[in-house]
């Protein structure tokens, strides 16, 4: 009999013993055999620590060869992965929002600062009170309709270009944020996979 997985290249979990179905997803034409693989036990995290370990899949094999050695099994996902262990958050709600607000305020006024900084140091201000000049003839006195055009198509450029308008998405696509943190979290995984090669530590027996 076959038994076909695929497994992610990382998960997360708050449950210290680490199943097969937490890091994958299991097929068999026998439904029996596939839910008694999906709760095989591969790892069990020390109590009272977060933490993260490095699997390889034979570890995956010798334990669903524990179940019966006929089982052929078929691996569709990574051949190494990572599993991060974090207890249960016990953070109240209050809490949680006050961290998404600090973000927001960093974010935002660390942007403005950045805008404001790079239109200072091109001199954006004089270039428009030349244009100004040029276009009307006469000087210009105080902030102009230029200033706010800049202003208004500055916001919809940064709304368009990061695909998010308030909790709407503008469209299917992922934002650039989806794709560095895709990116960053593939580089780290792939960090912590070889460094854990290197250093003999993935988990090729159960422990």
């Amino acid at each position: 009999m076959v038994v076909y997985f695929k497994g992610e290249e990382s998960a997360c979990i708050n449950h210290r013993d680490l199943l097969i179905e937490d890091i994958g997803k299991v097929y068999c034409t026998s439904p029996e055999i596939a839910h008694q693989v999906e709760k095989t036990k591969l790892f069990r995290f020390p109590k009272g620590q977060n933490g993260k370990e490095v699997f390889s899949i034979l570890n995956l094999l010798e334990e669903i060869k524990k179940i019966d050695k006929e089982l052929e099994v078929v691996n569709l996902g990574e051949m190494d992965f990572i599993v991060y262990y974090k207890e249960g958050s016990q953070e109240s709600k209050g809490v949680q929002k006050l961290k998404i607000v600090f973000v927001c305020l960093v974010a935002f006024f660390g942007a403005a600062i950045s805008i404001m900084a790079y239109n200072n140091d091109v001199g954006l201000e004089r270039l428009f009170g030349k244009v100004y000049e040029w276009m009307t003839g006469m000087e210009q006195k105080g902030p102009g309709i230029l200033e706010l055009s800049y202003s208004i198509g500055l916001a919809v450029g940064i709304i368009v270009f990061f695909n998010h308008a308030a909790r709407k998405r503008l469209s299917d696509d992922p934002t650039p944020f989806e794709v560095q943190m895709r990116m960053y979290e593939r580089d780290v995984n792939d960090t912590f996979i070889i460094g854990a090669g290197r250093k003999q530590q993935e988990h090729d027996n159960e422990q």
